[in-house]
């Protein structure tokens, strides 16, 4: 499996961090659900208009109302982004579930992501490392506010021309 890694945030360095997100780990995932459900800051449900959906504990016993039949269109879940955040001494991870190129680029899940991130309850640094749930890492928040900021200038640009 080829891992992702874009954003202001080496796989090394966030290695150093979180040592699952290592190039070669054996037992990445496990290690990742593991961390990210043992103590998560905060569980989230993103609706697709970016709508923040609190699931407290479980994606699966809170998914939102009406929509029960997300959970068996993995890993695209109806448009819908979940995910976990999670703190390890002062290092935040936010972990979503979705497809290795859903956030790699600017594009509607990066505005999706950070509609319902500004939501959530609790802090969440701008320098949190956001990862999929297979260790793909997309950068810091920072660097998806950036990434979302140049696709909305390169598409004003385009239709500027």
């Amino acid at each position: 499996m080829r891992l992702s890694t874009v954003g202001s945030v080496s796989r090394e360095v966030a290695a150093e961090w979180f040592p699952f997100l290592a190039a070669r780990y054996p037992g990445r995932r496990r290690e990742i659900k593991e961390f990210t459900h043992r103590d998560p800051d905060f569980v989230f449900w993103i609706y697709p208009d970016g709508r923040l959906h609190d699931a407290r504990d479980s994606h699966l016993r809170n998914v939102p109302r009406g929509y029960g039949h997300i959970l068996r269109d993995e890993p695209d879940y109806g448009g819908f982004l979940r995910g976990r955040v999670a703190t390890h001494f002062e290092h935040q991870l936010v972990v979503v579930y979705c497809r290795a190129e859903a956030l790699a680029e600017a594009g509607p899940a990066v505005g999706q992501f950070l509609r319902g991130l500004d939501q959530v309850p609790v802090w969440v640094s701008d320098e949190a490392l956001v990862v999929s749930d297979n260790a793909d890492i997309y950068g810091t928040v920072a660097d998806l506010q950036g990434r979302l900021a140049d696709g909305l200038l390169k598409e004003n640009m385009a239709w500027t021309s």
